[in-house]
């Protein structure tokens, strides 16, 4: 194994919150006469290690479980080991920026396979910011941090996906889904992945979703990361990522450069340098700046928090100065459900769980 894929599975160890989740509880015994209702075929019966903590994790994830074993039920029989495998987290952060004032962020993502419509497909659910999910904008950074930028709404989705058999070398996944409650928007993508270059320290990934939803229409997203392995538990990575939509004219744009750090023990840090913009807007270079971002695990790997300290300078008007903002993150994640760490070090480490 090069040093590329060893530095990329450490550093998924340290930042995959799935890497640090419980074991999902055994099922109780069932009535072979009366068979339990989905819920109480995942409800667990094991003490809770770290009060509260442990409590809240375990009921997140028998609800999943439980709304899966219902749903795979419509289609054939149920699968209650396949639910059990389901995963996912929850996270709750605060923001505060100079330039753009204060939010309060709050995500939840849950993935889980459906047997009885195919070992290919999988069902998800959760609560993010609508161009990662309307346009598949996941930058797959490798530390996921809590920063956002404060513009961004968080909106609940849900859908379905299907892993296309791979063909030479390409990973596809066709993805459809809807997008927040109040004013419902339906997207529908077909994420494709290619590993365009490999040696011992060095790694080119390409990414290219086109997508169509009603509120963009048709668009496309693409995305390159290059990785470069300093060390066992050190690495470099050049990411881009574009997105051309069809309502909103120009190409939207972001360019980071990060270091990470394997501190081991679930513990990383990355120190990251980054560029955003628009090329139609009035001030087609909207932010530039850097940021340190650092995870710590609690409780066994229970729970995770985050901190980000960065600063940049924005700007949308070019009438305008161009001056410094401070800002700052603090966050929680939660992670729940039973998911071991892939073997094989996926097209970008670790992939947001979507």
């Amino acid at each position: 194994m090069g040093n590329v894929r060893r530095a990329l599975a450490m550093l998924a160890l340290a930042t995959s919150a799935a890497a640090g989740a419980a074991n999902a509880p055994a099922p109780p015994a069932q009535d072979e006469e009366d068979p339990p209702s989905p819920f109480e075929a995942c409800r667990g019966e094991g003490e809770d290690r770290v009060f509260l903590i442990d409590a809240a994790s375990r009921r997140l994830h028998e609800t999943v479980c439980g709304a899966t074993l219902w749903f795979d039920g419509l289609f054939g029989e149920r699968d209650l080991e396949s639910a059990r495998g389901s995963y996912g987290r929850f996270e709750l952060s605060t923001q505060r920026s100079e330039f753009e004032g204060e939010a309060v962020r709050v995500r939840f993502d849950a993935r889980v396979e459906l047997p009885a419509l195919s070992r290919r497909t999988l069902a998800f659910i959760g609560r993010d910011n609508e161009d990662e999910v309307a346009q598949d904008r996941a930058e797959g950074l490798g530390l996921r941090s809590q920063a956002e930028e404060l513009d961004q709404d968080e909106h609940w989705f849900a859908g379905l996906g299907y892993r296309i058999r791979e063909t030479w070398g390409i990973r596809s996944e066709f993805r459809a889904g809807v997008r927040d409650v109040s004013e419902p928007t339906a997207f529908v993508q077909l994420r494709n992945s290619w590993t365009a270059y490999e040696d011992a320290n060095d790694r080119i990934q390409l990414r290219l979703t086109p997508f169509v939803n009603t509120r963009d229409h048709h668009g496309v997203t693409g995305a390159t990361d290059f990785d470069h392995a300093l060390s066992p538990t050190r690495l470099l990575r050049w990411g881009s990522i574009a997105t051309v939509a069809e309502e909103n004219s120009g190409m939207q744009w972001r360019s980071a450069v990060i270091l990470y750090q394997n501190l081991q023990r679930l513990r990383a840090v990355a120190f990251e340098a980054f560029e955003r913009g628009l090329t139609t807007a009035p001030e087609p270079l909207i932010e530039y700046g850097a940021r340190i971002i650092y995870r710590q695990p609690f409780f066994g790997g229970r729970l995770f928090g985050d901190l980000v300290v960065g600063y940049s300078w924005p700007r949308v008007d070019p009438a305008l100065p161009r001056e410094g903002s401070a800002g700052i993150t603090a966050g929680l994640e939660l992670p729940f459900g039973a998911r071991a760490v892939p073997a094989a070090v996926p097209a970008a480490v670790p992939e947001p769980a979507r």
